[in-house]
């Protein structure tokens, strides 16, 4: 799905950005016992269509032309539009109004997402787990799969410490293209492909390895995603390049990762049904 382009940008060296390099943290099971201040004022702000705030994408899951590997299929419960909460996507805003100087944009994939779209993934991958580790124990597959995707079978709608972080809004899935071609820059690895390169800090492993360059296009462009959305206050799931955060229960878990100032220590995006019934 990723489409390798010629580098038509020159990354900020000035700022000497590099993806932090981070060990012995927690995947998308080690969130869920942070606590959710629905008081908090902006618990009630709305859900809104990133593109209503000029930020490209579209809607990965819902696709049906089989163009969304590893899927090939629409999955079950997607909604057609990309939505989020109306602060997150003032701040994607705002992080394209950095990135223009370079030519680029953000691409979004995904964001809100339906618990009945978030149990298609995790079945989804649970399954390949099961072809790909077959003699491995259900609970060492079950913690594998939660690299990549939040376990939602436990959902219930009156538990906070059992709601996806998707489907409160303040999660985001995307990654770049140009202005000018609309083309996808090349990340190493596609969107939701079972790799562990697509962890965040995997290119920068290899640069410190000596496999790669730094002015690699793959290293230069995954640095440049995450310094605009570092800029504007969002955290990365480390696991996922593509993955940020903003409010949620995952925000509030790796804010002191990411050196956000007065870490939080509630979140403030609780559940919230989907905008399209």
């Amino acid at each position: 799905m990723v489409e390798k382009i010629i580098r038509e940008y020159t990354l900020p060296y000035h700022l000497d950005y590099k993806i932090p390099v981070l060990d012995g943290l927690a995947n998308a099971g080690g969130y869920k016992n942070i606590p959710i201040d629905l008081s908090d004022s902006r618990a009630s702000e709305p859900l809104v269509k990133t593109s209503d705030y000029g930020v490209a994408g579209e809607s990965f899951y819902a696709r049906a032309d089989g163009q969304n590997a590893p899927y090939f299929e629409k999955i079950r419960g997607a909604i057609e539009y990309v939505w989020c909460r109306k602060t997150v996507a003032e701040k994607l805003a705002a992080a394209n109004a950095r990135l223009r100087s370079f030519g680029v944009e953000l691409f979004m994939w995904d964001a809100y997402r339906s618990i009945e779209c978030q149990q298609g993934i995790w079945d989804f991958f649970s399954r390949q787990a099961l072809q790909e580790m077959p003699d491995a124990s259900e609970e060492d597959r079950k913690r594998y799969v939660l690299n990549f995707v939040s376990d939602p079978t436990a959902f219930d709608p009156a538990n906070p410490h059992s709601w996806p972080v998707h489907a409160c809004g303040g999660a985001v899935d995307l990654t770049l293209q140009t202005i000018s071609t609309r083309k996808l820059l090349d990340m190493g690895v596609g969107f939701d492909e079972m790799s562990n390169l697509l962890y965040s800090d995997a290119l920068e492993r290899k640069v410190i390895a000596g496999e790669l360059k730094e002015n690699d296009p793959r290293v230069e462009n995954r640095r440049l995603l995450h310094w605009a959305m570092m800029q504007e206050g969002f955290t990365n799931y480390p696991f996922e390049f593509w993955h940020f955060d903003y409010g949620d229960q995952m925000y509030v878990l790796y804010a002191k990762d990411f050196n956000i100032l007065n870490k939080p220590q509630a979140a403030w995006y609780g559940y919230m049904d989907s905008p399209e019934g």
